[in-house]
């Protein structure tokens, strides 16, 4: 997400903890900033319906749900076997991540 965007702002409110969602997401930029140049990094303002970790053919999702934080929260280990659950967070994925401005406005 983007510490700026309206969205994080929004998720906050919903969950009631006085900006911490965007200042978890600085933090955490804080630490991935010197990878900026090995891995793209990127910021989006859509809202925020789940997290998606991708590594090659397996995802962990992490589904959110109004009014709680995403550590109290379900998560899904998901593989690619025959495609369809798979497929269907890779391409909200790519949606996002299409949508998305690159960290410090680099190459994305």
């Amino acid at each position: 997400g983007d510490p700026e965007g309206e969205q994080l702002h929004a998720r906050d409110r919903e969950e009631q903890i006085g900006g911490g969602v965007a200042g978890r997401v600085a933090a955490v930029l804080g630490y991935y900033r010197p990878l900026a140049g090995l891995v793209q990094i990127r910021l989006h303002d859509t809202p925020l319906y789940n997290s998606i970790y991708r590594f090659d053919d397996e995802m962990i999702v992490n589904v959110h749900v109004y009014g709680l934080l995403a550590a109290y929260t379900p998560v899904m280990h998901i593989r690619r076997l025959d495609g369809a659950y798979f497929n269907t967070y890779l391409e909200s994925f790519e949606r996002v991540w299409a949508s998305a401005r690159p960290l410090d406005g680099g190459e994305g």
